[in-house]
C-alpha cells in the first residue's frame, strides 16, 4: 500500500527524481519499490514486450493496482483522476490507512486559486486514504519561497498550515542555506596567474 506521496507540478521534475529514486533503490533488489503515476504510464506491458524497468519500478497501471507500492510519485491531474476513477479504487482499498507522507514540491506555484484548489485536493485525499491529517506529514519544498523575514516566516507557516490542514504551531520552517567549501591547493598544482600575459591565456573577453 501507498505510504508516502510525492506530488509534483511538472513531468520533467519528476523524471529527474525518478533517476535519483532508482539508483538509490537498485541496491535493494526490489524489496523497495515506486511508482511514476503520470499520462505516459502503460496500462499493461506483457512480458514478451521487451521494455527493461528496474527492480524497484512498477512498469504499469495494472501492476500498480494489483500491488500499490509504498512510494507514489505523481500530479495533481493524476491524482485527481485517481481519486474518481473505478479502475484506479484498488490502489485507494489497499493503501487504505497506510498513508504518512505528502510532499509538495515546487509550494511556490500554488498561489491564488491553485493553493485552494491543492487544499481541497489533499483534503479528498486524505479521505480517500483513510486517514486523518494528524496521521500525515507534510512536507513542502521550494527553492524560492520567501525571504529570511519574520514576516516572511509568518507568511510562510500559514500558507503551510493552511495547505496540510492543521494549526501554524505545528508547522516547521527549515531553511537552505548554501555552504562554499574552502579547498587547499593540490601540492605542485598550483598556477601563478600573476606571472602570465593576457595573451598567453587566450580565454575570451570578460573570462577569466
Amino acid at each position: 500500500g501507498v505510504q508516502a506521496l510525492f506530488i509534483y507540478p511538472l513531468n520533467a521534475l519528476i523524471r529527474s527524481q525518478k533517476e535519483r529514486l532508482v539508483s538509490w533503490l537498485e541496491a535493494h533488489d526490489g524489496q523497495h519499490r515506486f511508482a511514476l503515476y503520470n499520462g505516459d504510464m502503460k496500462e499493461e506491458f506483457p512480458a514478451r514486450s521487451g521494455t527493461a524497468f528496474p527492480a524497484s519500478e512498477v512498469p504499469d497501471r495494472k501492476s500498480l493496482r494489483q500491488s500499490p507500492p509504498p512510494l507514489l510519485i505523481t500530479n495533481t491531474t493524476m491524482l485527481e483522476l485517481m481519486l474518481v476513477r473505478p479502475q484506479d479504487r484498488p490502489i485507494l482499498d489497499k493503501s487504505s490507512g497506510k498513508l504518512r507522507w505528502i510532499v509538495i514540491d515546487e509550494a511556490h506555484s500554488y498561489t491564488g486559486s491553485q493553493a485552494a484548489e491543492m487544499t481541497l485536493l489533499l483534503k479528498r485525499t486524505l479521505q480517500a486514504f483513510n486517514v486523518k491529517p494528524e496521521d500525515v506529514r507534510f512536507i513542502a519544498t521550494s527553492a524560492t519561497i520567501g525571504d529570511q523575514s519574520e514576516e516572511s516566516t509568518r507568511s510562510l507557516r500559514r500558507f503551510l498550515a493552511d495547505i496540510a490542514g492543521c494549526k501554524e504551531e505545528r508547522v516547521e520552517i527549515i531553511r537552505g542555506y548554501r555552504e562554499i567549501p574552502q579547498l587547499s591547493p593540490l601540492a605542485g598544482a598550483a598556477l601563478d596567474l600573476a606571472g602570465l600575459e593576457r595573451d598567453d591565456m587566450d580565454l575570451g573577453p570578460g573570462v577569466l
